[in-house]
Order: structure tokens, then sequence, then C-alpha cells
């Protein structure tokens, strides 16, 4: 029976690996790669040609400082041997099939030593199987870029699988993965360690647990290695106060209650779904729950409500492989706990009845998820042809719209569009302008851009070099480094003060 049970674990992770793969390569090749993806493209192809310490130029700070992530520095030594960025959505494939993998067994494992009747050992593994592989987390991190969070998944699901089981090595090295992935994940790390604080059977191990997810946020906060997520944008309106610090941001909390309720309220919805593809009895799985708890708290209180929607689903998909691999630890303590009063009904009734309440309710959220229309397959065939034509130095500097921006950031200047009125430093000899029209769900307003693309044609020191179903691009030569072009007008000014985009 077990040999059956891993043979379901290898393949669904394989099928998983596979479709995903076929999905990144078409997302790669039609240029649907936007800010996220160009960042960490920026950063691992700067390391992997010797610049240790990156800057990046699309939110203009070192790139350690953007939410400690770490881990992009050992992942550059992929771009080493494999220096196309294609590589980058390749190992975010591998970790989320990596991470099903490891649930699966992690079920195979407890069914073993939980269940006697072997239909209860397939129900549970199949259940978890199928929740695993079906997870719109899991498809959704796939389709938006390129993030850490399945990486810190991989580990905190190492971490917390490794602890219950007793090894030694293997579940600190799961955190260290985790850790290194960012400050989200040292929250989920905190959430995990107070989880099994609560449990007698890994009480010690939680503790230092917990310690290390606050002493590994206390390190973030004191270097403020957190900028891409700044707290008085995100978090200040919770602190009804001028004081918009964390502890200002605490303590409006708590004197004022009713506003991050509110908030929760209005975005239950959004955390409902993440326990339901979880199989939901994972939620009353301890340490699971902590962690999730923890993270969904960061992520449903910005004052964006975009980092709890499935449409950024990669920010709270380590909590639905955590929750899920609490689906059959708490199937077999419902199991235990029946039996001792109906004998008979629990071997394979409870598994069962379990295994369909989930099935069932995942189901039907599908359904509707379903529904939900994609935003990262925005660029048309025609559009990524031209795309594909245009070829540059590694030392052009790049000006792009959001939506197209991924690809063309494997570079030490590269810049975004990010607003109507917006001034470009000139960092190098040549300035390449690469904008989209109409694509994407922001950014490339057609009624923002067309009005630029007409200024750049009588700017003198442009150039048309192609063009094509809203695709420009422009090559800008002659400026000084003491200069702007200001967008969307596309004048040229000097700079005043020198930009930090363009220092050495």
């Amino acid at each position: 029976m077990q040999r059956w049970l891993r043979l379901i674990a290898l393949l669904a992770a394989l099928a998983q690996l596979a479709a995903m793969v076929i999905y990144s390569i078409n997302l790669f090749t039609h240029f649907d790669l936007g800010i996220d993806f160009a960042i960490l493209n920026q950063a691992t192809s700067l390391i992997a040609s010797g610049h240790l310490n990156p800057y990046n130029t699309l939110y203009p700070h070192p790139f350690w400082s953007d939410q400690f992530n770490l881990l992009a520095w050992p992942l550059a030594l992929v771009r080493v041997v494999f220096p196309s960025s294609l590589s980058l959505l390749v190992v975010q494939d591998l970790a989320i099939a990596s991470a099903s993998f490891l649930v699966i067994g992690f079920s195979i494992r407890v069914a073993e030593r939980s269940f006697a009747h072997p239909a209860a050992k397939l129900l549970v593994v199949g259940s978890v199987a199928l929740l695993a592989v079906a997870n719109p987390y899991a498809w959704q991190a796939a389709s938006f870029d390129v993030h850490l969070q399945p990486l810190a998944a991989v580990g905190l699901l190492l971490g917390l699988t490794g602890f219950w089981e007793k090894r030694k090595v293997l579940p600190w090295a799961g955190l260290a993965i985790a850790l290194l992935s960012g400050t989200e994940a040292a929250l989920l790390v905190t959430g995990l360690g107070v989880g099994m604080f609560a449990l007698r059977r890994i009480r010690r191990s939680g503790a230092v647990v917990m310690v290390l997810g606050i002493a590994w946020l206390g390190l973030a906060m004191a270097l403020n290695a957190h900028q891409s997520t700044p707290l008085a944008p995100s978090y200040g309106y919770l602190a009804h106060s001028s004081n918009q610090s964390l502890i200002g941001i605490f303590t409006g909390m708590i004197t004022h209650p009713a506003t991050p309720l509110a908030t929760f309220m209005g975005r239950g919805g959004w955390i409902a779904r993440i326990f339901i593809y979880s199989g939901l009895l994972g939620t009353l799985f301890l340490p699971a729950l902590g962690a999730s708890v923890a993270a969904i708290g960061a992520n449903a209180l910005q004052s964006s409500p975009s980092f709890i929607t499935l449409q950024a689903g990669f920010q709270n998909y380590p909590e639905t492989i955590l929750l899920l691999a609490g689906f059959p630890i708490v199937t077999a303590w419902l199991v235990s706990a029946i039996a001792k009063r109906a004998p008979r009904l629990a071997p394979a009734a409870v598994p069962a009845a379990a295994a369909a309440l989930s099935l069932a309710i995942g189901a039907g959220a599908l359904l509707y998820d379903a529904g939900i229309p994609p935003t990262w397959l925005i660029i048309p065939p025609r559009a990524a042809t031209v795309l594909d034509g245009v070829h540059l130095a590694p030392s052009t500097q790049v000006f792009a719209t959001m939506p197209i921006i991924g690809r063309f950031a494997d570079r030490k200047d590269v810049i975004p569009w990010l607003a109507t009125a917006q001034a470009i430093p000139v960092c190098s000899s040549t300035l390449e302008i690469i904008v989209s029209a109409g694509y994407g769900p922001k950014y490339s307003m057609v009624s923002e851009v067309m009005p630029f693309v007409k200024n750049l044609a009588r700017l003198p020191e442009a150039r048309l070099v192609t063009e094509g179903t809203n695709i420009f691009v422009y090559e800008v030569t002659g400026l000084k480094k003491n200069q702007v072009l200001v967008a969307p007008e596309a004048t040229i000014r000097m700079a005043t003060p020198s930009d930090p985009r363009c220092a050495p």
C-alpha cells in the first residue's frame, strides 16, 4: 500500500511541475512578466556577474533592504549556470511542486502510522494530493512573476514536519531557508513557534522557533530592511495618531480595536478561501494555525486589500500548504477520539467524511474562483514577437512600462513607469524606452502612454527602433548624466540632486 501511495505523491508532484513549467515558458515567451519579476531578475543577474551588493533601481534602495530577501544570493548561483531569467520561473515551479510532494509524503507517513484501514489511507492521501495540486494559490503564485514565498513554503514545511517527526537537522535547515526568504516568512516562523509551544510534544522546539522568528524580525526592523512595505502607507491608518511607527500602530490597534476588526470583516471572504483550500481540518493543527494567523494578519490589515486576495496568491500560498499538512494529523486525532465510542465507525468512515467534506467545499470554491479573470496573461503573440526582436547591450539603461519590464531588467540601470509625471535619470550613454499601451491592469493606460509616445517622436535625441501592436521602442542618445528625461511630456531637464540610481 505504501508503495502505491508514494507513487501517487510522485505522479501528482511531477504532473504539477510539468504543467507549471509549460505555463512558465508561455509567460516568458509572451513577456508577461512585470515589476516583481524585474526586481529579482535584476538582483540575481547582478549578483551572478559579481555585483555582490546590488542596488534595486526599480524602487530605489539596496536590494538586501527589500524585505530582507537574502535568499537571492544563493539563488543567483542558478543564474551562473543558467543565465536566462527563465530559470527563476523554473525554480519557483520546482519549489511549488516540491512543497506538494513534501506535504503528500508527510500525509503518507501520518496515514501509515495512524490508519489501519487501507481505504482510510488512500482517502486521506488522495485528498491531500488533490488539494495540493489543485490549490489555486499555488497556480496564482506561478502566474504572477516570481517571488520567494514558494521557497519559504518549502522551508516552513520542512520545519513543521521535521519537528513533528523529531528529526534533528532537517527542520532547522528548513527554517533557515524560510528566514532567508524575507521578513514575511519570519512572521510565519514566529507564529509557527507559538503554535508549537502550545503542544506538549514539540513545546521546547516551539519556544526556540518563536524566539528565532522574533529575533529575525527585530534584526530586519533594526536594519530597516523592509523598505518595499513601509509602515506608514501600509498600516498607518491603524495608529489613529501621527505616531505611525510600529509602536504607534500596535497602540492604535489596542485602543481602537474596531478598526482592525472592520478590516478583517470586510476581507473575510478572501481570508476564508485560505482555509477552504487547505482541507479545513488543518485549521485545528495549532502550529499551522499559528503561522497562518500571523501571516494573514499582516496581509489582511494592509491598507490595500490586494495582499489578501487570490489574485496575489503568492502572498498566502505558504499558509495553505502548512494548513494542508495539518489535515492528516487532525483526521488521525478524530479517528482516535471517535474510535473510543464507535470503534466500527472510525477506521474508514471518519477519514471518508473528512475527505468528502474538504474536497466538496474546495471544489465548490474552485468553481467560483475559476471565474476570476487572469491578470498576467496579457501580452498578445504579435506584441511578444515585436518585444522578442529587441536586443539590448548589458550596459544599456532601460525605461519600461510595468507589464513588460520583467525580462529587460537583467542590468544595472532599469526604471519602471510608475506615474504620469516621472523624471527618468540618465545613467548611461544610451536610454532604451520600451512602452506598451493598454496591456495590464495598471500603469499602461492608452491615455497616458500614447501622449508620451507622440512627444518622444518630436524629441531630436529619440529614435524609433521598432513598433507594433501598441508596443513602441525608442532609443535616446546624446544625453548627459546630469540630465533627466521627463515623462510624459518627453522634455530634457537638469537633474538636481543626482539620482542614487546612477551611483557607480
